[in-house]
């Protein structure tokens, strides 16, 4: 029997339903990291196409980072352990510029959760995600992380294509640039892109008609 979970999203007020009992957390890339602003040297040792970005939008994203993502990200996942859900998080198995290889402290991983270092953007290629959501047995994927035009995005991709759905949490993603980030987001397909404001506050009691309430 499925514990049932309706809310609405969107401007439209649009209608999802989270089974819980068939949803996974998974947080995609927030590593331990200091809060360490671009400067026009860092810039140009990092970027050979320096006409890609401009330094403000990449400094506007390492303030997204700290003041929304993480904490917005830390609240997905405090709700996916308060109801249950497995938590899995995925991170790079190197030091990547300023990012430590391991899942930020703020979430207090527990001895419950899954850490699944990668090699490369998309986790299903380059790490044991595929089989470790196999024996979870469950098919909905509550997504936090980023980038949403890099690992995240390529590891959503990999996960539709094996038949996951898909939702997105908006405002626990981020980018390298705060101008892709939104554009990250649309290019993927998700079956809904939902805000943290939009998960409920309490677990909905399992109904014995499998419905959830209106």
């Amino acid at each position: 029997m499925g514990r049932m979970m309706r809310f609405r999203w969107g401007e439209e007020g649009l209608d999802v339903t989270i089974d819980l009992s068939d949803t996974v957390f998974v947080c995609v890339d927030i590593q331990q990291r200091p809060r360490v602003y671009w400067t026009p040297q860092r810039f140009a040792s990092a970027f050979q196409d320096s006409s890609e970005f401009e330094i403000p939008e990449l400094n506007a994203a390492v303030d997204h980072f700290f003041d929304v993502l993480l904490p917005n990200a830390v609240k997905v996942a405090e709700w996916a352990r308060d109801n249950a859900l497995p938590r899995i998080f995925v991170h790079w198995s190197t030091l990547q510029a300023n990012d430590e290889p391991r899942p930020n402290d703020a979430f207090k991983i527990g001895a419950g959760d899954f850490v699944i270092p990668k090699t490369e953007m998309n986790a299903f290629t380059s790490s044991d995600i595929a089989a470790i959501l196999e024996r979870t047995g469950r098919r909905t994927l509550l997504l936090v992380g980023g980038h949403t035009r890099g690992c995240l995005g390529e590891t959503a991709k990999s996960a539709l294509a094996c038949g996951f759905r898909c939702i997105a949490v908006r405002d626990a993603t981020y980018d390298v640039s705060i101008r892709r980030w939104p554009i990250g987001l649309a290019e993927v397909p998700y079956h809904a892109v939902i805000d943290t404001r939009d998960l409920p506050a309490q677990q909905t009691r399992p109904d014995p008609s499998g419905e959830s309430p209106a």
